[in-house]
């Protein structure tokens, strides 16, 4: 696989994960990170992890078109 596809399988990969955790109310947990609570939900992370992605795969199609 290239980097365009990687990234673009990470992106609807992410997109998956966003729609799980919708579909089963687990977005409002709270993150966790170094082992203590975290004001970020879930719903908060998988979204900026979707919003870099979806800027990036729209990079990467630039460069490539």
């Amino acid at each position: 696989m290239t980097f365009k596809n990687d990234t673009t399988k990470a992106y609807l990969d992410a997109l998956d994960i966003k729609k799980t955790l919708e579909s089963n109310s687990l977005n409002d947990i709270k993150r966790v990170h170094g082992g203590s609570d975290n004001e970020d939900t879930l719903e908060e992370l998988i979204t900026d992890v979707v919003s870099f992605l979806e800027n990036l795969t729209e990079q990467l199609q630039g460069d490539y078109n």
